[in-house]
């Protein structure tokens, strides 16, 4: 039975150029042939959920002993082990065994749009184009030390975009466990987020964070939500949840 919705919301920050790539189908002339994802209505880049969600998930494999063994156990496929923490947070679905829904996710990851103030420095760059910059890269041949030259479109660092996670508990779960999707969002801050991060692409961090609970009452007799932490980085807001939850 349900019981509550964590609901997380802030900013994320680029603190480097951020590529989460697109459709190459319609290239402009004098464009990038490597062009990052965008919104079909304004034509300006955002953060798809997914993208935030399979990263937070993959570390969070990568981090917990019993979660890494069931991705081993599942040929390098999602965790599939439902008393692993990574299934408990991010599901267990039927793609992934051929059976029915299993363990469902916990855990919804909304698009993260630009914020105004970064629509605003955005069309105030010159040398930016909806939203993005060009890198240009070379790849270099270890025969002859030849260059082929090759760009990449990408979001400018000091970019912003608002996020929301909605995290659900239910009454067979472990309230704590939304301190394990936290762990996660602290482990991309030293990862990177999107594509090209071993070339210096992508780092991130979560910024002005605002954790609130919504119960029941707060969905059936409107009743008010209750918050938790309020302009806070990761770390604080771990701290000031379990200092909640006692």
């Amino acid at each position: 039975m349900f019981l509550e919705n964590y609901i997380i919301k802030g900013n994320i920050v680029c603190e480097t150029g951020l590529h989460i790539g697109g459709s190459g189908d319609n290239i402009d002339i004098g464009g990038s042939d490597n062009p990052v994802i965008r919104d079909s209505i304004t034509n300006f880049p955002y953060i798809p959920g997914s993208s935030i969600k399979g990263k937070l998930r993959t570390l969070l494999e990568l981090s917990d002993k019993k979660s890494a063994e069931s991705v081993i156990r599942n040929d390098g496929k999602a965790s599939n082990d439902e008393t692993c923490i990574a299934a408990q947070l991010f599901g267990v679905s039927a793609e992934e065994d051929n059976t029915e829904l299993k363990y469902s996710t916990r855990t919804i990851v909304r698009d993260a749009y630009p914020t105004e103030e970064t629509y605003k420095l955005w069309e105030s760059n010159n040398d930016l184009l909806n939203g993005t910059e060009l890198k240009y890269e070379n790849t270099i041949n270890r025969i002859n030390s030849s260059a082929n030259p090759r760009n990449m479109e990408r979001v400018p660092r000091g970019s912003k975009f608002n996020f929301e996670i909605i995290f659900s508990i239910y009454e067979e779960d472990n309230s704590e466990n939304i301190l394990k999707l936290l762990e996660a969002m602290t482990l991309i801050e030293d990862n990177y987020l999107g594509g090209s991060g071993s070339r210096g692409f992508g780092q991130i961090r979560f910024d002005n964070l605002k954790v609130s609970k919504r119960n029941v009452d707060y969905y059936t007799d409107n009743a008010e939500e209750e918050i938790i932490s309020e302009d806070c980085d990761v770390r604080e807001t771990i701290k000031n949840i379990k200092n909640y939850e006692g």
